[in-house]
Parts: C-alpha cells; structure tokens; sequence
C-alpha cells in the first residue's frame, strides 16, 4: 500500500532547482554520520565516486520512498497524463477548493 503526502509546491520547486553535492569514497567513509544527517535535514541527495567510477547515491529514505510513490503513480499513460495535466493546471491557477471524501 503507497501512502501519498503530495506537496505540489515542493515538487515544482525541486524541477526547478535540482543539484546534487558530490562526495569521494574517503571523504564520505570519514564523514558518514554527517552526510547521513544532511541527506535527511536537507532532503537533497548525495553522489559518492570511489576513484572517479561506481557512483551511488545517499538518500533520505523519505525521499526514496516518494520516488517509488512517483515512478508507481507514473506506470500507467492515461495516469502520467491525468498527473501532468493538474501540475499544469495548478501552475496556471486553475485551481477549485473542495473537501476530500472516503
């Protein structure tokens, strides 16, 4: 089950403005705890190289699991479609106020 917390403001914000702090092997071993702490304050991720090569990537977990939300809402066309059309609405201030219902 995929529970949703959908902040459009972030999402336009982070299409935006997306960089990523990149970090070698050494220095992240040595700095760990920190990198960790920064990934979760700053919800940004964290590329690490060892010798040039075999990059991965630190992520808060929060993160990921957003991602997995977003590539599982994204699976279908008629979805993806339906998604890009309200952040285009929402963009324009096409906007209605209303209640959710269960």
């Amino acid at each position: 089950m995929f529970r949703v917390e959908l902040d459009i403001d972030r999402i336009l914000f982070r299409c935006e403005t997306f960089r990523m702090l990149t970090i070698n092997y050494t220095d992240a071993r040595n700095q760990l705890a920190g990198l960790m702490e920064t990934a979760s304050r700053d919800r940004e991720p964290i590329t690490i190289t060892r010798n040039g090569a075999g990059k991965v990537v630190l992520l808060a977990i929060e993160e990921y699991e957003a991602m997995e939300t977003t590539l599982h809402l994204h699976s279908t066309r008629a979805n993806a479609n339906q998604i890009q059309q309200s952040l285009e609405d929402y963009a324009a201030g096409k906007i209605q106020s209303g209640e959710l219902c269960d």
